[in-house]
């Protein structure tokens, strides 16, 4: 009898657990964030990941209460070869967040821990995306295997809409190039382009070209997933001509969008700034990433300036 009452005692825990969690995530009060972002030193302090530790990634969930208090579970770890991660060290922290202004007056910020010397950023790009800033304030860069950017778990009503594009259209450069991993199935549907049932990743590399009198956008060269057949070793790289479109969610937003190529159909790309674009939907909203990748194109190291 006494085992059957600890046995039924314990699914009970359990199963209320459960509801719990279930409770949680999806209450309305609060706003959940998820990513895998590189490991760069100026995020490892207020992380509390020592000075120089091996670290090439950092997993994130980020839940903000509309009670103004957050709780940021996060891991981090290095990559023994390709296939193979080894996380290190998982850690939670707690305090409080709020919202200020960015550099400009339409743009937000979510701050946590302000009272804090190792306070940390994220631009507020729309409900559902957040971005981190880095030590300048600036949109921290990412490469070509991992980006800063955190994607919405579940819907909520604690953030406001956002800015949706932070930038100006003034480039000054002749040629950019742009690299990141995305999901794959959400954004191959979005351009028509048919992808196995089981692939969960995309890889992308960018080149924009301008005039170099003008600096007028000319063409475009994309390589990368969609674009190769691995198993015959060949490649037909995505080229056409871009051109610079204003957003529909923010008319104020400037827009990269990437013409046709064959049955695929166009790419936008909000320009967040001058290091960072994010793809958009055809309805003119931001795609969604995961707690492995997000929608977004970081500005490779060749052509920053």
């Amino acid at each position: 009898m006494t085992r059957r009452i600890a046995v039924s005692t314990i699914a009970f825990m359990a199963l209320v657990a459960v509801s719990f969690k279930q409770a949680f995530t999806t209450s309305p009060n609060t706003s959940t964030f998820s990513a895998t972002s590189p490991c760069d030193e100026f995020a490892k302090s207020f992380l509390r990941i020592p000075a120089g530790e091996n670290c090439d990634r950092i997993k994130w969930q980020l839940r903000l209460h509309h009670s103004g208090q957050y709780v940021l579970q996060r891991e981090y770890g290095f990559h023994v070869d390709n296939r193979t991660y080894l996380p290190k060290d998982t850690t939670t922290l707690e305090g409080t967040w709020k919202t200020t202004k960015g550099r400009t007056s339409s743009t937000v910020v979510i701050q946590l821990d302000a009272e804090k010397p190792n306070s940390i950023s994220f631009a507020l790009i729309d409900q559902n995306i957040l971005h981190l800033l880095d030590a300048n304030k600036d949109l921290a860069i990412g490469h070509s295997g991992a980006s800063y950017t955190l994607s919405r778990d579940q819907k909520s009503s604690v953030l406001t809409a956002g800015n949706h594009g932070w930038a100006t259209e003034q480039d000054l450069t002749v040629q950019t190039v742009f690299s990141g991993r995305s999901p794959c199935r959400e954004v191959a549907k979005e351009l028509n382009h048919p992808v196995p049932g089981d692939c969960a990743k995309l890889k992308w590399l960018l080149t924009l070209r301008r005039d170099p009198k003008t600096l007028a956008p000319t063409t475009y060269q994309l390589k990368g997933t969609l674009y190769r057949d691995d198993i015959r070793e060949t490649e037909n790289p995505r080229e056409g001509t871009w051109k610079v479109i204003k957003g529909t969610t923010n008319p104020n937003a400037v827009v990269y969008q990437l013409d046709a190529f064959g049955a695929d159909g166009p790419i936008l790309l909000l320009k967040a700034d001058h290091n960072v674009l994010f793809f958009l939907a055809k309805d003119g909203n931001l795609l969604i990433g995961n707690e492995d990748f997000s929608y977004t194109l970081n500005r490779d190291n060749r052509s920053r300036g």
